[in-house]
């Protein structure tokens, strides 16, 4: 499957309705301290490593700072996983948290 990106609040709406939803946070780990929304946080050059766990995953929501890094990731994993929906949020947590 293609990767979609998800303006933020149909980001949010997502995550909140879908029981499914796998949050998985690409930033590193002191940005994730700061501030973060749940899930799991990976930095962005540690997911493909850990490929084979995400296979069992049916809806991936990747979020980052701006969008920028979860955008990347949510590429490279839409080559990859072939039975999952990977999503990325536009703005990132910047503005995830604004809505």
């Amino acid at each position: 499957m293609k990767f979609l990106e998800l303006e933020a609040n149909a980001f949010k709406a997502d995550i909140t309705h879908k029981k499914s939803a796998f949050i998985l946070d690409v930033r590193e780990e002191y940005e994730f301290e700061d501030v973060n929304i749940g899930g799991v946080n990976m930095p962005m050059g540690e997911v493909l490593a850990h490929i084979e766990e995400l296979k069992e995953k049916g809806n991936i929501y990747l979020i980052c700072k701006s969008g920028k890094r979860s955008r990347a990731v949510a590429y490279h994993l839409s080559k990859e996983l072939d039975n999952c929906n990977v999503y990325s949020c536009i703005g990132g947590i910047d503005a995830y948290t604004a809505v």
